[in-house]
């Protein structure tokens, strides 16, 4: 089923290997490579993309975790346990709701991680409804943002709960990386490294960081280990498990509609997903000698070198991109 599941994601999203859909005017137009137009596999240009996701909504992702996100300026994943809020998971000491709108405030993802995590596998229509919900309700009104993404208690998951869960969202976890007590620095490094070999998308799965389930133990290994993957940013992209997910669902639904003339190059994005849900940026990769200059509803984009082509992000639910390509 993991598989399965994996399988199904992968083609939703159109992972590396299947681009956009591009219709593309033939030949150069002052100096911007038409032709070589596309979205990005990752954002920002990236090779590769790594999230990091943290289960039960523990303490010490608070007064351990969040201050070394923060500090490095990284974003990350947190599944919370409405239930648990305040309280404690089989005995650990869990986070507060002022803590999560801290963490939210400063741009932490806060997903779901069940009501009472339970096995959504295991539970009738009636009682799968009430776990999903109350918890969205409680975290939206507690926090202020509803969770976008759900992650499953025990990693239990079918096709027909994953679609129930995934309603209204921009995905869930789907799969992951173990990133506990049996993972030492060498092997944290070798899993980052293999992203950018292969051009991947890792998912890393955190517990507890010195006590609880799977506990890491001396965190440092760990802080080390963001450090690395801090100096790799040009490259790698942290991203939280929304963004990821609703970057790869939109480069696999977009479709580039591109004409020219007049020195001017424009490419209107056309995507057939709940603009509502699916609102992160895209990034163009613009193949020209030259800079290029971005324009998209009025306004100027962001345009950046790339090797040999400019990276410009935008909006697929917004209007034509129009590109010049400077003197």
């Amino acid at each position: 089923m993991k598989k399965t599941l994996f399988t199904l994601f992968c083609a939703a999203c159109a992972l590396p290997g299947a681009a956009a859909q591009v219709t593309p005017p033939a030949g150069p137009v002052a100096g911007i490579d038409t032709a070589g137009i596309e979205v990005a596999r990752y954002y920002g240009g990236c090779r590769a993309a790594v999230t990091y996701t943290f289960d039960d909504g523990l303490l010490e992702h608070y007064t351990l975790v969040f201050p070394e996100l923060r500090r490095r300026g990284l974003k990350a994943t947190f599944g919370i346990i409405g239930s648990k809020v305040g309280r404690d998971m089989k005995g650990t000491p869990c986070l507060t709701w002022a803590m999560l709108r801290e963490m939210s405030a400063d741009g932490q993802e806060i997903a779901s991680h069940g009501w009472e995590h339970r096995n959504v596998t295991t539970l009738g229509p009636e009682a799968l409804r009430h776990e999903i919900e109350r918890n969205d309700s409680v975290i939206g009104d507690s926090v202020g943002l509803r969770p976008m993404t759900y992650f499953y208690p025990g990693n239990r998951k079918s096709e027909a709960a994953v679609a129930r869960c995934e309603s209204g969202r921009v995905g869930s976890r789907l799969f992951q990386a173990s990133m506990g007590s049996k993972r030492d620095s060498a092997w944290m490094r070798g899993w980052v490294d293999g992203l950018l070999r292969d051009g991947a998308w890792g998912i890393a799965m955190t517990h507890g960081i010195t006590v609880g389930y799977d506990a890491l133990g001396d965190p440092r290994r760990f802080w080390s280990h963001l450090d690395y993957v801090s100096s790799l940013r040009d490259s790698l992209w942290v991203g939280t498990l929304a963004d990821v997910t609703a970057y790869l669902r939109e480069r696999g639904a977009v479709r580039l509609d591109i004409t020219a003339g007049d020195g001017v190059v424009s490419v209107v994005p056309r995507m057939a997903l709940d603009t509502a849900v699916y609102r992160h940026p895209l990034t163009l990769i613009v193949p020209s000698e030259r800079p290029v200059s971005a324009t998209q509803n009025g306004r100027r984009l962001t345009s950046r070198r790339l090797g040999g082509a400019c990276a410009v992000d935008f909006s697929p639910a917004g209007g034509a991109v129009l590109l010049r390509a400077e003197e």
